[in-house]
């Protein structure tokens, strides 16, 4: 999906350097061709009112069994079926139809699709309308079938309809036809050594093929008997369609050259094309009396899922599909929970890859974009696109108030009892020690919380927001000797050196993209200038909401707040709070062990529908392996892999992929965290 470039914006130069990538990227695979893929079931019933339960037990069995297979399936309606079956009968015509027309009409469903005219005078093709049409049928499958047969021809870019007629033989029939077969060719077997008796030669001198026959056959018994394999039979017809006859024949040439690459034929139907028309038709019907006797396992090979895609409508580019190299467009707003982490080794292409989610944010959307910046990695960025960088460190003038709040801060609830929840985590972190707060320490503290708000919220317009130095005095005016104790463990980030969030806030939080540098904050206040910024972050979201904005949220190095139960625990609320207030929050790390030690890391990873997965240690893959079912073909796109390459998680799809950004772009320089590109740029 190229970005709409419009007039005046001041981002049209990076809209117009990431269409012309786009562009060079669609060349790399066949992203002009859509597929869709259809599944017709039919049964016998004495009346319609007898066929309604059997159809939908089957639709139940068939949707349970893609579910299990990871595939997104979905029942059509009446009308949905009338346009696919219009799409073959009335080409380049769209349908304008509701059922309440024919209650007025003396016409049918039938005659609303039928097309103005057809041609079947010729032999091998026929007319639709003004387009030329043909159906050919695979006649010849050779005992090596692989599953790229159907993929290889799905990449032939024209349009093309691949029908499979599959019907199940009772397990007692087929067994009696089998050995109908093995006993009619036993006989033959004997006659022919009859004759070679007779002609004084050897008696194994039987003919070959006869030979080969009947060793196929007795192996189709032993796995009809032994390997609970059933039998099928089956009709393969290929659609093809062209606005000229000459392009129709090179439709046909491609298709019987795809097919000859795989060890298979191509058979035309002449003067069945008729027939062979309605058999494409998805109504379940077969007038081809051409089958191919098939097991459980060869008709599997069919089975048309051996790539998955993600392609959505209106979504934004996450690189190229790595078995097909067609693009990955995709909208995270749609999952049903649109979180997510980007894991990674260093050099895997972790900051790079949340980078180029961010420009499709800022370049697509209107949507504000916030970052924890621990290692001073988005600042280029940020700068390029012209957003705010605030600098926070224990000599910064930049101050930020973690006794901000805002009228929604909370929903439903009480704003102030969940602000009182993210002070006590403060306090935990700054003051707990290694054992932590007591009982009587959480009282003190969450009573100092309400204490220090109440001249603030008795008069929200005069009274200025309170601040941790407010705090402080409260707890100092507490009876309570613990209270002393907490007011004296604060005292270094209040009166001392690492004072820096004692005060009122004092930086631009308007910019619609925002990165928090935090580099310069040292060991000791890392993890809470972390998540003072996350609960500063928390403030902007309740604002966003209602204006109707969305809220992207990067947190890099995300397991320094991991390292603390409360620091987890805010973070683990935010994660279940943020699709409610469209907040869209994105945990980046590299130490992916330390993440899978903690409980809560570990069912905010189980639980997450978006993860962004680069090269990962052994260990590492390991562990996630076992934690998100990925299976070993999957893991290899993530095992000593290049710098981005890995695999995407959407919902139920995993899909791997790799992202090659152009470097001869101002995009990729802005984006790169190698040092020697950005010296260079």
């Amino acid at each position: 999906m190229l970005i709409k470039i419009k007039d005046g914006n001041a981002l049209n130069e990076y809209k117009k350097e990431y269409n012309n990538m786009l562009s060079e990227k669609a060349l790399e695979g066949n992203n002009s061709i859509m597929r869709e893929k259809f599944l017709t079931f039919t049964a016998k019933a004495n009346d319609y009112e007898g066929a309604i339960p059997i159809l939908n037990r089957i639709e139940n069995d068939i949707l349970n069994n893609f579910k299990n297979l990871g595939v997104e399936a979905s029942p059509l309606s009446g009308i949905e079926r009338l346009r696919e079956i219009n799409e073959y009968t009335r080409p380049n015509e769209n349908l304008d139809f509701n059922y309440d027309y024919l209650l007025s009409s003396n016409l049918t469903s039938k005659d609303i699709i039928a097309s103005d005219s057809f041609d079947f005078r010729n032999k091998d093709y026929f007319m639709v309308n003004d387009t030329f049409n043909e159906v050919l049928f695979l006649k010849d499958l050779p005992p090596d079938l692989s599953d790229k047969l159907l993929s290889d021809l799905s990449d032939i870019p024209c349009d093309m309809t691949i029908t499979l007629h599959i019907n199940s033989v009772e397990q007692e029939k087929a067994l009696d036809l089998v050995k109908s077969k093995i006993s009619f060719m036993e006989q033959q077997k004997i006659d022919e050594q009859k004759k070679a008796l007779k002609s004084g030669y050897d008696v194994d001198m039987i003919p070959h093929e006869l030979k080969y026959s009947l060793n196929e056959a007795e192996q189709l018994l032993d796995d009809l008997q032994n390997k609970n394999q059933r039998m099928f039979k089956v009709t393969i017809l290929i659609h093809t369609k062209a606005e000229t006859l000459d392009d129709l024949k090179e439709n046909v040439y491609q298709i019987s050259s795809t097919a000859r690459k795989n060890n298979c034929k191509v058979g035309k139907l002449d003067f069945l094309q008729r027939e062979a028309f309605n058999s494409i038709l998805p109504i379940g019907k077969n007038k081809i009396d051409i089958k191919r006797t098939l097991t459980t396992s060869s008709a599997a090979i069919f089975v048309p899922f051996t790539t998955q895609e993600l392609f959505q409508s209106g979504g934004m580019y996450y690189g190229l599909n790595a078995l097909s190299r067609n693009l990955i467009f995709f909208d995270r707003k749609t999952l049903k929970n649109p979180n997510g982490f980007i894991l990674g080794t260093p050099g895997s292409g972790k900051s790079f890859a949340a980078k180029r989610e961010m420009v499709n944010v800022l370049l697509n959307t209107d949507d504000e974009v916030l970052i924890i910046d621990p290692e001073r990695e988005y600042s280029k960025l940020v700068e390029s696109f012209k957003g705010e960088v605030i600098h926070i460190s224990a000599g910064s003038q930049n101050h930020i108030n973690p006794f901000d709040i805002t009228e929604d801060y909370s929903d439903e609830d009480d704003p102030l009892l969940l602000k009182s929840e993210f002070i006590l985590s403060l306090c935990e972190l700054l003051a707990g020690g290694r054992e932590g707060l007591n009982t009587a320490e959480k009282t003190i503290i969450d009573r100092s919380a309400k204490i220090t708000y109440n001249k603030y919220f008795a008069d929200m317009k005069n009274n200025p927001v309170p601040t941790l130095n407010d705090f402080y005095n409260v707890l100092i005016e507490q009876p309570e000797k613990e209270a002393k104790n907490i007011a004296l463990a604060l005292e270094l980030y209040i009166k001392g050196s690492l004072s820096t969030f004692a005060n009122q806030t004092n930086i631009n939080l308007q910019n619609r993209l925002v990165c928090f540098d935090i580099k310069d904050l040292g060991k000791q206040l890392k993890t809470m200038g972390m998540l003072i910024v996350l609960d500063q972050i928390w403030n902007r979201i309740t604002k966003n909401r209602k204006l109707g904005k969305r809220t992207w949220i990067y947190i890099d190095e995300v397991y320094l707040l991991f390292q603390n139960e409360y620091s987890a625990n805010y973070l683990f609320e935010l994660y279940k709070r943020a699709r409610k207030w469209g907040a869209i929050p994105t945990s980046i790390t590299q130490n992916v062990e330390d993440l899978l030690v903690s409980d809560l890391a570990r069912r905010m990873l189980s639980n997450t529908d978006f993860i962004l997965m680069l090269n990962q240690a052994t260990s590492d893959r390991n562990e996630l392996a076992n934690l998100l079912s990925i299976s070993n073909e999957q893991l290899s796109y993530v095992t000593n892999s290049q710098a981005g390459q890995g695999l995407i998680f959407s919902g139920n799809a995993i899909i791997p992929f790799i992202d090659k950004f152009p470097k001869d772009t101002k995009l990729y320089q802005m984006m790169t965290t190698k040092p020697e590109e950005a010296l260079n740029a």
